[in-house]
């Protein structure tokens, strides 16, 4: 029984209330295809969320980065770093506030959603150097995957009959979705990251990486490979289980071997374990 038959109006109303950074960090990307992109631009967009701001100054004087001497300005903080440094931290930023998110149907807290998105970001960044893919809109589909989760559970009313996942007696968890909101979390996310305007090819790689069998788009399926080494390596979202079946055909269509896909995996973990210690 659907108990919310939701519309496009809603996904954008419930866009506009998710937090700044995750737009940011999409609008960022977009802004940093351009060579010619400065300083100033950059950082106009980012003064649109000071948390944001603050939490980039502070990483900018942590002891990882270890500057001469105190970084006090955002524009100071962003030339001392770099433009790809700083993408990459707003990543983490946005991993961050995903995990402040209370989820009250999904069976997973904020940390634990936390470490998923962060992992699955990194190792996405990784594999896109042997896949010839963009590292960096790499890093964004693999770090907003889980952005339609946040937007079900936010379109619930506290009052609404939907059961949380793990009373509802269903396993698998586009299934229970479509069961009460008519729309599975990666058709919501598909809707959000086309209003924020993402590639076409990457909006594409999320809706379709829970079953990319026969798809033919590299994206979804270095999606469907990163996901499954975060369910292997840290936690898995409860109810995801049996969409991280891994065959020849995910290897051969993201233009990865299990060899290049296994040292991204070592190198993706080294990398996470750096990004912690900078946003902590």
């Amino acid at each position: 029984m659907v108990t919310a038959l939701l519309s496009d109006v809603d996904l954008r109303r419930v866009a506009e209330k998710l937090p700044a950074a995750p737009r940011l960090l999409v609008e960022l990307g977009q802004l940093m295809h351009d060579r010619a992109v400065d300083l100033a631009e950059v950082v106009t967009v980012l003064r649109q969320d000071s948390q944001l701001v603050a939490q980039l100054i502070r990483s900018a004087n942590s002891a990882f980065y270890s500057p001469p001497e105190p970084v006090g300005s955002i524009e100071r903080a962003v030339g001392m770093i770099g433009f790809a440094e700083v993408h990459r931290l707003v990543g983490a930023v946005v991993a961050t506030q995903l995990g402040d998110q209370r989820m009250r149907l999904y069976p997973i807290d904020g940390a634990k959603l936390r470490l998923n998105a962060l992992f699955v970001a990194v190792l996405m960044e990784e594999l896109a150097k042997p896949a010839g893919e963009s590292p960096r809109n790499c890093y964004t589909v693999g770090l907003l995957r889980t952005i339609g989760m946040m937007a079900l559970e936010r379109l619930a009313a506290p009052g609404s009959r939907i059961p949380p996942f793990r009373e509802s007696g269903e396993t698998i968890l586009d299934v229970w979705e479509q069961a009460h909101w008519s729309m599975t979390n990666v058709e919501a996310a598909e809707k959000i990251l086309v209003q924020w305007r993402l590639p076409h090819e990457t909006v594409t790689a999320i809706r379709h990486h829970y079953r990319p069998a026969g798809r033919h788009n590299p994206l979804t399926h270095l999606l469907t490979l990163a996901a499954s080494a975060a369910a292997d390596r840290f936690y898995c979202i409860p109810g995801e289980e049996s969409y991280w079946k891994i065959t020849p055909e995910n290897f051969a269509k993201a233009g990865v071997t299990e060899l290049e896909f296994q040292r991204a995996c070592e190198q993706a973990q080294r990398k996470y374990e750096q990004l912690k210690i900078v946003v902590s």
